[in-house]
């Protein structure tokens, strides 16, 4: 272990008790900002890359489009699944072990992903593949959020949560970036030394934490992991073209069933998964709500203008994804920009001014896409949505961990990012239903015909995430207001 990380270790105290001004910064908060970076993206790319390749996996498979679609999404159900669980096996086992063997599972998958010859083989790599991500990525969070000076924590966690959101936005374009010159399996190799390279300087770089000698709350895990996997599989139903509404109404209703039958089991437990203390932090679950309903909306837009843009103006795969850059790339000076902005204002008023962007963007949109729209009218809103999901994404998560203690933090992490997964799916399957009612199809004409109905909805989603923001409390206080 580098020396930066034992200094880190010895000034390290919850965030509830730390000096305003934070210590001088280790000497390795750089390189744990450096290999959490990495764990984040990569893990980020795979939510939406392959989305593009479809038709040629589904070649090479010989599957149905439905069967390749529920099976790709494998990977989503059990990273959001599983991310809950994430925390309790920090604690129990210690978070530099948890998050190598997330990373060892993310990477070993990957190349089995990468060789599979069947349609099992590879859905099951790729739920295995979520549930490394799973632990990778609340525990990435919750490691800088500890182990980051004071002064310098916004920033790093803005960095963070911007190459998080990118690593998703930017997807598509890279897998058909990728597609365009090579095999689809690239974009599963390519994991493979990217991970081994995030094992080794893990277990070099992560300090070494005590342990929790506390048992896993198992019937809390399984009943946690069963309604979210319900509510997920709801979302997934909902955004097939012909779906049953009892069906799909009845998993979703049965999913948010369990979630309460879990917190009220969690104010009971031994060992609970979410402390009761964080069940009633009122800031943490107004910033929840804010990360579900702020993702929901962009990711369900950005999954529509990126069709958008192949199937009514024309362009090839890859140039629809160049020309969703000023969109996916603005993040990357925004997300810096927003942690050095909320260093000084607190969290609150910027994120509340990125969820502000990205609806004035979606309804930007609603109003000039047309069969005929020029680019040149695209840009404003993707250049806005861009500085807006740059500021949302860097600063959602960092909000939810200054609203709880100290030792809540790797929980409000997983609840925050858990609920951005779940936004995504939530998001593309409202926008599905929406763009089916407002009579869109696979013609030009229809597809774009349905468009603006869709970005108002999504626009409204932003606009739920405006209302939690506001109503959120201001970390700076330094205490969670409960109800």
């Amino acid at each position: 272990m580098v020396d930066g990380m034992h200094d880190a270790a010895a000034v390290h105290t919850p965030a509830g008790n730390r000096a305003p001004n934070g210590p001088a910064e280790p000497p390795g908060s750089v390189a744990l900002l450096v290999i959490t970076g990495l764990a984040l993206f990569i893990t980020g790319l795979d939510n939406l890359i392959v989305t593009i390749a479809l038709p040629t996996i589904r070649d090479t498979l010989d599957v149905s489009v439905s069967d390749l679609s529920w099976t790709l999404n494998a990977y989503t159900i059990t990273f959001a699944v599983f991310m809950l669980g994430a925390s309790s096996f920090g604690r129990r086992y210690g978070r530099r072990p948890s998050f190598v063997a997330g990373a060892v599972i993310f990477t070993i998958s990957s190349a089995v992903v990468a060789l599979s010859a069947d349609l099992v083989t590879f859905g099951i790599a790729r739920a295995v593949q979520g549930f490394g991500a799973a632990l990778i990525v609340p525990l990435a969070f919750a490691l800088v959020n500890s182990y980051s000076p004071a002064h310098r924590r916004p920033v790093y966690l803005g960095v963070l949560g911007g190459i998080n959101g990118l690593a998703v936005a930017l997807g598509p374009f890279i897998g058909g970036l990728i597609i365009s010159v090579t095999n689809w399996q690239i974009i599963f190799w390519l994991n493979v030394p990217l991970g081994m390279i995030l094992v080794v300087f893990a277990v070099i770089v992560l300090p070494v934490e005590p342990r929790t000698p506390a048992r896993l709350d198992i019937m809390g895990f399984v009943t946690v992991s069963a309604g979210l996997f319900l509510i997920v599989l709801g979302f997934l139903a909902l955004a097939q073209e012909q779906f049953d509404p009892a069906w799909t109404v009845a998993l979703i209703l049965a999913g948010l069933l369990l979630l309460a039958l879990f917190f009220r089991m969690q104010v009971t437990a031994g060992s609970p998964l979410v402390p009761p203390a964080a069940i009633r932090a009122r800031g943490l679950r107004l910033s929840v709500a804010t990360a579900f309903f702020g993702t929901a909306g962009v990711f369900g837009s950005v999954f529509l203008l990126t069709q958008y843009l192949q199937l009514v103006l024309g362009y090839e795969s890859a140039a629809a994804g160049t020309a969703t850059l000023p969109w996916t790339l603005v993040p990357l000076v925004a997300a810096p920009a927003a942690g050095i902005l909320a260093s000084r204002l607190g969290m609150k008023a910027p994120l509340i001014f990125g969820s502000v962007l990205q609806c004035v963007a979606l309804v930007w949109f609603a109003f000039v896409v047309r069969p005929e729209v020029s680019y040149l009218l695209l840009v404003p809103g993707m250049v806005m949505a861009g500085l807006g999901m740059g500021v949302f994404f860097a600063l959602v998560t960092g909000q939810a961990m200054a609203l709880v203690d100290g030792d809540q933090e790797s929980i409000a992490s997983c609840l925050s990012n858990s609920a951005r997964e779940l936004g995504v799916l939530a998001g593309i399957a409202v926008v599905a239903v929406v763009f089916a009612v407002a009579g869109g199809g696979d013609t030009a004409e229809q597809f774009a015909a349905a468009t603006p109905a869709v970005l108002i909805v999504a626009a409204a989603l932003q606009a739920v995430s405006i209302v939690t923001a506001v109503a959120s409390p201001d970390e700076r206080d330094n205490k969670v207001r409960t109800t």
